[in-house]
């Protein structure tokens, strides 16, 4: 049961495709045989570039696409650009992420699952090689100006630490300036941020939403070029919108309510008809069969009714309200006569998520519970949901519905997964403006699309170290040439042991682990190959491996030759990422003797490199000196108001606290003020044998100058494991406060000396 609970957590920060039978030609050659674009008026010529990343979006979600979700300024992109409809990435976001700024494979960046389940082995070390420099890297030392805005997760997160090497952090993969979060997501309402190489406060503005503050900050380094000679920009805009949590302004999703009452049956079969209708997907195509465990919506008790839709209405609002951010960007431009001759990029970087399970959460951090949520503490928070209380993702059915018509969702190699929109505008450049392309495309073939539009050849020496030639091929010939999806190129896809090949049209795949909630698969990767024509069948409806055995063998040989070349052999289970993380914990309580010792203020360490006192009984010593008897702040506190663990001062009194997932808080406080001066306190938790529903009783002493101050056994079922959105610190707490009202990021209001935490007593 330990192990279980400890391989769930890795789910938890998880946050949670190549060429042709021979290899692809280079990108280089592409680049080289491309004349350079005419020149636009800003800057030296050359275009601007802005990438926007969108998180988990499916292929069906956006309104340009067929779905019901009002997006505006992407429509406005649209207008004036291009929409793809063979588009693949990768099923997870790290590997897409890592594949779409280097132009190489996932595997052969080492990204072959999630950063946060690194593996000793080539092509999941989780660790982009040097020799991959970064479409950043190459566009800086042309002279470009380079800003990175969001979410930045593709690193192990040892390597996410304050204090940790910036080899991987956004100012080492060649940008200039960085603002966001490093995580697989965040609190969108009190995220934790950095600037730079630096963590800053979580910003305590009233109603401040994150992708209000991502806009501003992508419009102040746009204008920052003003300073000096104007250069053209490269910007990778990552919003963590629409991963969890789905949080968005009550007003915006109230322009939802009622909208989705329709179930998601529906939706889906209404998505298909505007799909159709626009081209979008051929005539005759089905929807893909409901996964196993997805209930029809007619069978549904009113009440469930109720609290799915209000979950789809708040995914609703937030992709609106990103989509309202977007368009101030490029408002900005456009007023600075620079959107015309600005490539703009929208795309995904995998399907839709349905790590929410059969009910949705109202907390993220459920994904690492014995127990996840039911109907009845779910609707607990409807009015709440998406608002500060709550932390919420949906249930899966509106990730299947948001994937229409394709068959299943993220971290499969179904087209549910991998398949999304990607939006290309450039109105100097082409003069296709709201037409469809059919041809494929993939993910690594954005980077040398990039350096083929602006016409810079890719860089054969990045921070002194060679280069490896980019594995994508460009795809700029498709701005004026409609394409054949028949002509596709072979390209391998593979994700925790999940399999598929696409070629000419074509895909086989294997179904290893198809349920994203459920963290065990089998030892074996023997499934058999499905075969799909996707041209004629993109729902992926009717398998045709036994009425087509030859091209089965042919595709899988393919697949074989791909997977050992780009790393992707052996594969890995899920739960193989957990295992190495348990023994690198256990690595690292060993050489530490169990004992981890601060010599003052720390901030933003994530909970894989924190001390783990979540998970074991452990003894805190601090030595502070206080200015006068009424103190209030931190000690130190991992977590946040939905799942965590601190000890304060509050006004002068020690004060132990505690928070379930639910947001239910439990307070042990001292019976007296530490005096002004020098004091040495101790926090003893003794954590009690783990009950059946994964909680476990904490009998909690506090005590200073020898003296106990507070005993008490509280009962309260606190989450063992945090996702990567949550941080621990020594005199500061970040992002939502384990204490309520405390503001985010203030001090301590004395000085903290040594802190030790000890495991041994």
């Amino acid at each position: 049961m330990k192990l279980l609970h400890t391989i769930s957590h890795a789910v938890a920060i998880a946050g949670f495709l190549m060429p042709g039978i021979a290899l692809a030609a280079p990108a280089a050659a592409a680049v080289e045989a491309t004349p350079a674009p005419a020149p636009p008026p800003q800057a030296d010529g050359r275009p601007n570039v802005l990438l926007w990343l969108l998180d988990d979006v499916g292929f069906a979600q956006l309104a340009s696409y067929g779905g019901i979700v009002d997006t505006p300024n992407i429509d406005r992109v649209v207008a004036r650009g291009l929409r793809y409809d063979n588009y693949h990435t990768a099923p997870v976001c790290s590997a897409s992420r890592a594949a779409i700024l280097t132009g190489r494979m996932p595997h052969s960046v080492n990204m072959g699952g999630h950063a946060a389940l690194p593996m000793t082995t080539p092509g999941y070390t989780g660790r982009v090689p040097a020799a991959a420099g970064t479409i950043a890297e190459n566009l800086r030392q042309a002279g470009y100006a380079t800003f990175a805005i969001g979410k930045w997760d593709h690193l192990p997160p040892a390597d996410m630490a304050s204090g940790a090497p910036l080899t991987y952090w956004p100012t080492g993969q060649g940008f200039e300036r960085y603002y966001g979060f490093m995580a697989a997501d965040t609190d969108q309402w009190h995220p934790n941020l950095i600037r730079d190489n630096t963590p800053i406060p979580t910003p305590s503005a009233p109603g401040y939403l994150l992708n209000v503050d991502l806009a501003d900050q992508a419009i102040k380094m746009i204008d920052s070029r003003d300073a000096g000679p104007v250069r053209p920009f490269f910007m990778y805009y990552a919003t963590g919108t629409a991963h969890a949590p789905h949080h968005a302004p009550k007003e915006w999703i109230e322009r939802y309510r009622g909208k989705f009452d329709m179930g998601w049956d529906k939706l889906r079969e209404t998505v298909l008809q505007r799909e159709i209708a626009r081209g979008i997907v051929p005539k005759g195509t089905k929807l893909a069969d409901r996964p196993p465990g997805m209930p029809a919506w007619a069978d549904l008790t009113a009440e469930q009714r109720k609290m799915y839709a209000r979950q789809m209405e708040v995914f609703a609002a937030a992709l609106s309200f990103a989509d309202a951010q977007f368009g101030r960007i490029l408002d900005e431009l456009e007023k600075r006569g620079e959107l015309a001759n600005t490539v703009v990029i929208v795309t995904s970087d995998n399907g839709a998520s349905a790590e929410g399970g059969p009910e949705g959460m109202l907390s993220e951090s459920f994904l690492s519970a014995e127990k996840q949520p039911t109907l009845a503490d779910n609707l607990r928070f409807y009015d709440d949901w998406g608002g500060p209380s709550t932390y919420p993702t949906y249930n899966f059915g509106w990730a299947v519905a948001g994937d229409t018509p394709f068959r299943y969702y993220k971290q499969t190699t179904y087209e549910g997964g991998q398949r999304v929109p990607l939006i290309v505008s450039w109105p100097r450049g082409f003069a296709a403006h709201g037409e469809l392309r059919r041809q494929y495309t993939h993910v690594s073939d954005i980077a040398p699309t990039i350096l083929d539009m602006v016409g810079v050849a890719p860089a054969a020496i990045v921070n002194n170290v060679p280069q490896s030639a980019m594995e994508g091929v460009s795809f700029r010939q498709s701005f004026t040439a409609v394409g054949d999806p028949r002509q596709a190129r072979g390209q391998y896809s593979e994700m925790f042991g999940n399999r598929a090949f696409s070629w000419q049209g074509w895909s086989i795949v294997t179904n290893h682990r198809a349920i994203p909630w459920r963290y065990t698969a089998p030892p074996t990767f023997d499934e058999p190959w499905e075969l799909y024509d996707l041209v004629n069948d993109p729902g992926q409806t009717t398998d045709l491996a036994a009425k087509y055995p030859n091209k089965v063998a042919q595709m899988a040989k393919m697949f074989q030759e791909q997977g050992t070349r780009y790393h992707v052999l052996p594969q890995h289970n899920f739960s193989d990422g957990f295992f190495e993380l348990v023994r690198l914990s256990k690595a690292v309580f060993k050489a530490r003797g169990g004992q981890w010792r601060y010599t003052g203020p720390v901030s933003m360490i994530p909970p894989v490199s924190a001390p783990p006192v979540l998970e074991r009984s452990f003894t805190m010593t601090a030595n502070l000196s206080l200015p006068g008897a009424d103190v209030t702040g931190p000690v130190f506190a991992v977590g946040s108001s939905m799942g965590g663990m601190g000890l304060y001062l509050d006004r002068g009194r020690p004060l132990f606290l505690a928070n379930s997932a639910m947001g239910e808080s439990r307070r042990i406080e001292g019976a007296q003020s530490l005096p002004a001066g020098a004091s040495d306190l101790t926090l003893s938790v003794v954590r009690g044998a783990t009950r059946a529903d994964g909680g476990a009783d904490l009998a909690v002493t506090i005590s200073a100058a020898g003296k106990i101050l507070a005993q008490q056994t509280t009962n309260l079922e606190i989450p063992t494991h945090l996702d990567l959105a949550e941080t621990f610190a020594i005199g500061r707490d970040d992002a939502a406060p384990i204490l309520p009202g405390y503001p985010a990021g203030r001090p301590f209001g004395g000085e903290i000396g040594e802190v030790m935490f000890d495991f041994n007593k």
